[in-house]
């Protein structure tokens, strides 16, 4: 590898730069609000909601993806200024659509949406410490989604439908816009690689599939917790709550990685919550009563998010380039959009417990591949300087 470490942003910057990605992200944890009402209001049908939320995440993912292979870290204000207001019109395009027309306008917010979340892989990727700013930046990205998905179907929708929360994340979209424009307006490259050694090596592709496959197991257990919750005996409101608790957990094991990150390595500490979680699903198959449920779906919220900032870590470690941790979020999305995907295929009409069976092998998959990068040896996370790139 050749080069120094990227210069990591300034405070300001790397502000803005967490925002547009945290403002690109919004619609993961309130598409049940946005399509779920779309569907109540006769605008999509029940099909169209998995269709609508498909499309969306995975061109959210796949845009990320290329942003990060082939789009130039200059000129980043314009481009992100115009992505921003892009984002913006398809939010306010969808209010006056209704079926496909809603699909097609998602999948161009998701690919605005993407782009935007490059301009916060960029940046933590070039952090001195990238599993603070990780930390960080699921924490807040978690925060604001619990906070919009609760004030939103109390203030706006009651009032204005469903097309007042399109405004109100088309009007947030434009603020973005505004913030972007005095943002960073570049990034510094990062190092390159060896000549020879262009593509990503064995150990950071296995780090990004390990990556894929364990947001695949939590997303297809986490769509199926309502009717898992029904089978333990919890009424809709008792599962409600179990949601509502599990997403504040995450916020909380957001912020606790965020603390202790570069003290533990990334692997053990993934092996570990790989092995917790394997006993989470252990007891969710067990058929537990409602106190047990909710308190192993709390558990299961905070290890979530306590372990991405591990998986950025983990990446930077098996390539220092850091190309690999910029592919990171397209794998993290991918991974969120199989997972569902998947279940839905093996649960169909039958047992929802099949799901929890199709996330323990998807999380043992996962484990063993940290496990054997764990075994083959790990290089130092380098550490970015303090200038402003």
């Amino acid at each position: 590898m050749s080069g120094a470490p990227p210069a990591a942003l300034g405070r300001r910057d790397a502000t803005i730069a967490l925002g547009v990605g945290v403002t690109a992200l919004l619609i993961a944890g309130l598409q049940p609000v946005i399509l779920g009402g779309l569907e109540r209001e006769g605008r999509l049908t029940s099909s169209q909601i998995g269709l609508a939320a498909t499309v969306e995440l995975l061109a959210l993912g796949l845009a990320c993806g290329l942003a990060a292979a082939f789009l130039k870290p200059d000129r980043v204000r314009l481009k992100m200024t115009a992505v921003c207001l892009a984002h913006a019109a398809a939010m306010f395009a969808t209010a006056w659509t209704s079926g496909v027309g809603v699909i097609v306008m998602r999948g161009l917010a998701g690919i605005c949406a993407g782009l935007m979340l490059w301009m916060a892989i960029s940046m933590i990727t070039r952090a001195a410490r990238p599993e603070r700013a990780s930390g960080v930046f699921v924490t807040v990205q978690t925060l604001a989604q619990l906070v919009l998905a609760a004030a939103l179907p109390a203030t706006v929708v009651p009032q204005f439908g469903i097309n007042g929360a399109l405004a109100v994340l088309g009007g947030i979209s434009v603020l973005t816009a505004v913030a972007a424009a005095l943002g960073p307006d570049r990034f510094t490259p990062l190092p390159k690689p060896e000549r020879g050694h262009a593509r990503l090596g064995l150990r950071p592709l296995a780090g990004l599939l390990a990556a894929f496959l364990f947001l695949a197991f939590i997303v297809a257990l986490w769509v199926y917790l309502e009717p898992l919750a029904a089978l333990s005996g919890l009424t809709p409101q008792q599962a409600g709550l179990a949601v509502a608790v599990a997403l504040g957990m995450q916020v909380l094991g957001g912020a606790a990685a965020t603390a202790v990150g570069r003290r533990w390595r990334p692997a053990i500490v993934l092996v570990v919550v790989g092995g917790m979680n394997a006993a989470i699903l252990a007891v969710l198959w067990s058929g537990p009563d409602p106190a047990l449920f909710m308190g192993a779906v709390a558990v299961f919220g905070f290890l979530w998010l306590f372990a991405l900032p591990f998986q950025t870590l983990l990446l930077i470690q098996a390539d220092p380039t850091r190309r690999a941790a910029m592919q990171l979020g397209t794998a993290q999305l991918l991974g969120s959009s199989f997972g569902p995907l998947a279940a839905s295929m093996v649960v169909g009409d039958g047992d929802v417990k099949r799901a929890i069976a199709l996330s323990a092998v998807l999380l043992m998959a996962a484990v063993g591949l940290i496990s054997l990068l764990a075994a083959s040896g790990r290089s130092p996370v380098p550490r970015a300087g303090d200038s402003t790139g």
